[in-house]
């Protein structure tokens, strides 16, 4: 076997990765790239910038190697751009925070609707999915009324082959597709026609796992490979997670903080727990449901706290907040910072810093941040472990958070279990699209892939730390909710 080139587009930046038949990481490059925040409640960003972003970085893990047979791509989700026949972009990409489309969104707010799109679907209409996106689109560029629209995965693949698909999974965000039966190739024509959306602007649907196509000449330059490299369907991000920290079903849990946090794993059925806010949607594993728990912005707060108070960087803040005891010498730390998703989703609410006092130092708000996404995931926790039906000992822990040893032991002590942490975690959604990929190909069982992960090192709830976050946690939830009040449009 040779190695695989796997792609990981987030949504602060990608990242290249050559990836060996074991999974062992051979070398990798990255990019950040800018998010454009505009009035409205509007997100994009530049897919132009992210393809030359991918070209650069492939270029230099790649150093003339010529042994790369499988190209991966995994990707953020819930955005939507649109492409030519060819997978060029003809538009910005309307990230998935992105609301602008709320107010021309055909479906939302349809109660007489709204049960049998949860039934059929899995998930409701919401002020940022890709109906909303799409609507948004088509009303600001009209001239887009022949394009196809397309998740970023599936634009990749695009630009990659010369060749337009998608999956059951990467077009979840249209709300267009049944996903009581796994592996479905069509959109469903009820959910179509109550949404108004034309099948001739969606990317044809064909089976997760399989064979895009070779990569063009033009792609192969770019990236500096052969172009006898195959592509595979691409991956959301969620999975790629749960793939990278070995959930692969439903006694093993995965968590990441990237962006966001989410808490990962699998389950043979479709199931949904609606008052939480966490579906399960068809996964690229046969005959699997991904749980899609996905728990807010987290590291993306981390980011936002650090230029806030003055950091030079990430890692500086960081080591900084061990100064800082359990509870942050009473600071409280709100993350919801473009609202909350699972489990009190609320598009309204806001987050903040709560329990300043004239002794509070920039270390008590560095740590109250890493806090207040431990106990979000905390909350998210209990129901997430119900809908499995699991209790589990404990997590896998991955992504860029994962690079703080200080954050895996505030998980431990939120969660009250033990926290595993991956070696080389922000890495993590790559790995696994690359295993996912030999797994798709008959070159890996998917029971091995847990094996093939490394574990750094495990962190234990420390007693002192854990008595002090289970005391906040009531009152964490208790916040939600009237911060939601507080912030809700009058």
């Amino acid at each position: 076997m040779g190695h695989v080139l796997a792609i990981d587009l987030g949504t602060t930046g990608v990242k290249v990765v050559v990836i060996d038949e074991d999974g062992a990481i051979v070398a990798a490059a990255g990019e950040s790239h800018d998010l454009r925040l505009l009035p409205g409640n509007g997100a994009e960003q530049d897919p132009e910038a992210w393809w030359q972003a991918i070209g650069r970085c492939s270029r230099q893990v790649v150093d003339r190697r010529s042994d790369i047979d499988i190209v991966a791509v995994t990707s953020q989700y819930m955005s939507l751009l649109a492409i030519d026949d060819v997978g060029r972009p003809l538009s910005p990409c309307v990230m998935w925070m992105d609301q602008r489309g709320a107010a021309t969104h055909p479906i939302l707010g349809d109660w007489d609707h709204l049960i049998r799109w949860l039934d059929v679907h899995g998930l409701p209409p919401i002020p940022n999915d890709d109906v909303a996106h799409l609507s948004w689109l088509l009303a600001a560029q009209p001239e887009l009324s022949t394009a196809t629209f397309v998740e970023p995965a599936d634009a990749l693949t695009a630009r990659l082959t010369g060749r337009i698909t998608a999956t059951q999974t990467t077009a979840l965000g249209l709300l267009a597709i049944d996903n009581r039966v796994w592996g479905s190739t069509s959109y469903c024509e009820e959910l179509l026609d109550i949404a108004g959306i034309d099948v001739a602007r969606l990317p044809p649907l064909v089976e997760p796992g399989s064979v895009v196509g070779t990569v063009t000449e033009a792609a192969a330059d770019h990236l500096g490979i052969t172009a006898s490299a195959i592509v595979l369907t691409a991956t959301i991000d969620t999975i790629t997670s749960a793939v990278g920290t070995g959930a692969i079903s439903a006694d093993r849990c995965g968590m990441i903080i990237g962006t966001t946090a989410v808490i990962v794993s699998h389950v043979p059925d479709k199931r949904g727990d609606l008052a939480a806010a966490i579906p399960t949607l068809p996964s690229p594993l046969t005959d699997q449901w991904f749980v899609m728990a996905e728990n807010g912005v987290a590291g993306k707060a981390l980011e936002r706290a650090v230029a806030l108070t003055g950091y030079a960087d990430i890692a500086s803040a960081v080591g900084d907040a061990a100064r800082s005891p359990h509870g942050s010498n009473g600071v409280a730390f709100a993350p919801w910072m473009v609202g909350s998703m699972a489990p009190g989703n609320n598009d309204d609410v806001r987050g903040g810093w709560l329990g300043l006092g004239l002794a509070s130092e920039r270390p008590d708000l560095i740590r109250a941040v890493l806090e207040g996404v431990g106990l979000n995931a905390a909350w998210l926790f209990a129901p997430f472990q119900e809908l499995t039906g699991h209790h589990y000992e404990q997590v896998v822990f991955g992504g860029g958070g994962a690079a703080s040893a200080l954050w895996a032991q505030i998980l431990a002590d939120c969660l009250g279990v033990s926290v595993h942490r991956l070696s080389e975690p922000h890495l993590t959604n790559a790995r696994g699209a690359a295993m996912l990929a030999r797994v798709q190909l008959g070159q890996m069982s998917l029971e091995d892939v847990p094996e093939r992960l490394t574990i750094c090192d495990v962190f234990d709830p420390d007693p002192v730390g854990r008595a002090v976050m289970s005391a906040l946690s009531p009152r964490f939830s208790d916040l939600h909710e009237r911060l939601a009040g507080w912030h809700s449009p009058r």
